[in-house]
């Protein structure tokens, strides 16, 4: 029987801070990497996308990630600000630095304890009010048409079920002229996109994609730990929370939904690289073996960063 446990709120958040000098070095050579990463992609992807920019690991550190994801909301202070699939919480506080007026935050599995002593602490020392909800985040009925100024949401949308109810719901409650930030990945089909794939060595982080059913089992009871993450792979893989999307889908969902997409970010994942460049007759398999699901780039590209925007009427 494997247990679930969950990371220290305050610990997870100190963990993905990066300090203000590390963040002004990677805004000096992040064209330089975006030139580097955009080269592993194929012409055709990078004119479809067209991102603004093609990153490796850490090549957007967190406060990075919050600036650039509400360059598009005006009048932060004044903002009604949703946070989906919060978890424990402690993504609400780096949104809480940027002091919106407001902040509802969701997610479908309670976190009580975490969530009571993140809302104190965005108060004390942001001055910010943070409400949490038990809630699914392709249902906030409690929130009125037109209510919400912005929305954000990290590492989430990969493992939605219902997409397009997730995006119906969130044009519903924004703003004409509202924004969505959201980042999430891995996405399914590069390296580690199951959140578990890699245990063991460079040859398996794709072992999601070419192992038989009988043999991914055998590879997960191998690999698993007596307590896991709950917020992991083993958990996602046993509830089956994975969105099975490729970008092209997510942005095609997107446009149906009627937002306009504003800015895109990939993020190269560097494993896949590494497993293309040595194991290059074994990357080639998977390449046929889901050419009806995905393309090549596919198995690269192992997160999206977006902005998305609800236009005025």
């Amino acid at each position: 029987m494997v247990e679930f446990s969950t990371k220290q709120w305050l610990s997870h958040h100190t963990g993905a801070s990066v300090g203000l000098f590390k963040r002004a070095v990677y805004f000096i050579i992040r064209p330089l990497l975006s030139f580097k990463y955009s080269r592993y992609l194929s012409p055709q992807t990078i004119q479809a996308y067209q991102p603004r920019f093609c990153l490796g690991a850490r090549g957007l550190p967190l406060e990075s990630r919050r600036s650039w994801g509400s360059k598009y909301l005006k009048h932060v202070r004044e903002a009604l600000m949703l946070v989906q699939g919060t978890g424990t919480g402690w993504d609400v506080i780096s949104w809480a630095k940027l002091r919106p007026h407001r902040i509802i935050a969701t997610d479908m599995f309670p976190f009580e304890d975490s969530w009571e002593d993140i809302a104190r602490y965005c108060y004390d020392h942001y001055k910010v009010r943070v409400d949490f909800r038990l809630s699914a985040i392709e249902d906030v009925t409690f929130l009125e048409s037109n209510s919400v100024d912005f929305i954000a949401s990290d590492a989430v949308y990969e493992h939605c079920r219902d997409l397009p109810g997730v995006m119906q719901e969130s044009f519903r409650i924004l703003k004409p002229g509202g924004c969505i930030y959201a980042s999430y990945g891995p996405l399914y089909y590069c390296a580690g996109g199951d959140h578990f794939s890699g245990r063991g060595g460079l040859s398996t982080c794709f072992n999601h994609l070419q192992l038989d059913p009988e043999a991914y089992q055998q590879y997960l009871e191998a690999y698993q730990e007596e307590v896991e993450d709950f917020q992991g792979g083993a958990r996602y893989i046993k509830l089956n929370l994975f969105s099975y999307l490729t970008t092209r889908q997510y942005i095609d969902i997107y446009r149906e939904a009627h937002f306009v997409v504003k800015e895109l970010i990939l993020e190269i994942s560097q494993e896949a690289l590494q497993f293309k460049k040595i194991y290059p007759d074994k990357f080639d398999l998977l390449v046929n073996k889901h050419k009806d699901q995905c393309c090549e780039d596919d198995l690269l590209i192992k997160a999206n960063f977006i902005n998305l925007q609800k236009l005025n009427k």
